[in-house]
């Protein structure tokens, strides 16, 4: 994870059960809790209305007790969905949809909240699991496949390629069709209690996890490399030991055969703490945030916008992936449609992949995307970055387009920063005066290596702040900086810059 590349540091990660739910504030740089866990128990029953409002009100409580106003992050489970949905609300996709609706609703109505994610609680484990579980070790994933199933009264499974998660397989019409892969109980419809280990119930139920993991394991369309069991809810409670019962010899002796077959090692994650998916949550809604932040940068792209965003590899591989909804690394046409519709664009959709196909292959790879996207923000007279590593591109850029001059000028921005939007209008308007200047617009608080460029490196304590820098491979020369939105300070400080600049380079400097 490039943790400099994400927009923020911290988000409250949520999990919703049938039976509870518990949240935690996250620190996504280092996985740590930044405040105690806390839990609100609730009852579910027949009555599908009442349960939605227990578990939006729960969710409510959760958020209240923190104080929370920032980035959350809510797994909900599979259970919990057919609770607060009817049958003919549709398939599993369109009943998840509406949950994801129905949690949102709950807390961005009136505001409450800057970012609100809501996913199944596969995705939180899968990501947990990645990033500070067993398999966190980059060799175990890294170019590799990676299958994390979650088991609980459902089985989930979440598929990841080298590191990403892949959006679109056969893995979700499988373990979510309307024939179910649940697991009987022995608590009844609205808590699930799995056998005691040992008993014969519990050889017939493992028997069934058996044959529902060997189908999803079957089903994966390529070899894979690491099969990862995740025990969740009552099956990860250490005092029944169920999880370690998974591991012995005799159990789950199809789905290890299918995994060898595919050349996979199987891993049953030893149950821990009961925030492993609460972590993962925060962690998903943060990337989320990263991609819609990502999908306004191509928005401005596609809608030929006079200021576009500067993106760094690493967001915009970000926004590639989420296209890639195969995980296949290259993207289709339908695909493309797919991102359009998602953006709310209209653009002709053969033209489109003739700019983007360089190699005339049918396909899109990252390479021809990133190579388009560059082209175009290149293009760009004014451009907005929330990377550092972007603005860093662009200062050690020696052979800049457009007929550009050696400057480039940098302004500091912050989102809550009143005198920064005020200014807009006018920095719009210097950069079609000023047209050997670059200008660059960097939001201090948009990512967290911009915060720490800006106040480490540059000192930034005062917002607009200016900066205008020589270009240079090195990383550039700072000649000025000044601060404030007053327009005649700003005029005399680009004036006398440029006039500097012509009488350096007349005299051969």
């Amino acid at each position: 994870v490039s943790v400099s590349e994400l927009p923020k540091v911290e988000a409250l990660g949520v999990e919703l059960r049938q039976t509870s739910g518990i949240a935690a504030p996250v620190n996504v740089q280092t996985g740590e809790l930044s405040g105690e866990p806390f839990r609100i128990r609730h009852e579910l029953g027949p009555d599908r209305q009442k349960n939605i409002e227990t578990i939006t009100g729960t969710l409510q409580k959760l958020r209240k007790h923190f104080g929370w106003n920032k980035v959350i992050g809510c797994s909900f489970t599979k259970a919990l969905m057919e609770n607060m949905t009817e049958d003919d609300d549709g398939d599993y996709q369109t009943r998840r949809e509406k949950v994801q609706d129905l949690l949102r609703k709950s807390l961005t109505k009136r505001g409450q909240v800057a970012f609100f994610h809501a996913e199944i609680h596969t995705v939180g484990a899968g990501y947990h699991e990645l990033v500070w579980g067993d398999s966190r070790s980059k060799e175990v994933w890294r170019h590799k496949t990676v299958l994390v199933c979650t088991l609980g009264r459902n089985i989930g499974a979440v598929l990841f390629n080298n590191g990403r998660r892949v959006r679109n397989s056969p893995l979700n019409e499988l373990y979510t069709s309307s024939r179910q892969a649940s697991l009987p109980s022995d608590a009844g419809e609205y808590k699930f209690l799995p056998p005691t280990p040992g008993s014969e119930s519990f050889d017939e139920w493992t028997s069934l996890l058996d044959d529902h993991l060997a189908e999803i394991t079957e089903a994966v369309p390529t070899g894979f490399d690491r099969l990862v069991l995740v025990p969740t809810g009552r099956i990860a409670s250490t005092d029944r030991c169920i999880a370690q019962a998974l591991t012995e010899s005799t159990q789950l002796l199809k789905t290890k055969d299918i995994a060898a077959q595919r050349g996979a090692d199987m891993l049953v994650v030893a149950p821990e703490e009961e925030v492993g998916i609460v972590r993962g949550m925060a962690l998903a809604a943060i990337f989320e945030l990263q991609i819609s932040q990502a999908r306004r940068a191509l928005d401005g792209v596609l809608n030929d916008s006079k200021i576009l965003q500067h993106l760094s590899k690493v967001q915009l591989q970000a926004i590639f992936d989420q296209m890639d909804v195969d995980g296949d690394g290259r993207l289709q046409p339908d695909e493309l449609c797919r991102a359009l519709a998602l953006l709310g664009l209209e653009r002709e959709l053969d033209k489109l992949v003739e700019e983007l196909d360089s190699t005339h292959d049918g396909e899109v790879s990252f390479a021809e995307f990133l190579a388009w996207w560059r082209k175009h923000v290149m293009e760009a007279r004014c451009v907005v970055t929330t990377s550092a590593k972007a603005w860093k591109s662009i200062i050690t850029n020696v052979n800049p387009p457009l007929n550009l001059g050696t400057l480039v000028l940098l302004k500091v921005t912050f989102t809550f920063c009143r005198s920064c939007r005020a200014f807009e209008p006018k920095w719009r308007r210097y950069s079609e005066e000023f047209r050997d200047i670059r200008f660059v617009e960097l939001v201090g608080n948009g990512t967290v290596g911009a915060m720490e460029f800006c106040t480490k490196e540059l000192g930034v304590k005062v917002s607009p702040a200016f900066f205008m820098f020589r270009r240079g491979e090195s990383g550039g020369e700072l000649i000025e900086q000044w601060t404030g939105a007053n327009t005649e300070r700003f005029e005399s400080h680009v004036r006398g810059c440029l006039e500097r600049e012509q009488a350096r380079v007349a005299q051969g400097a």
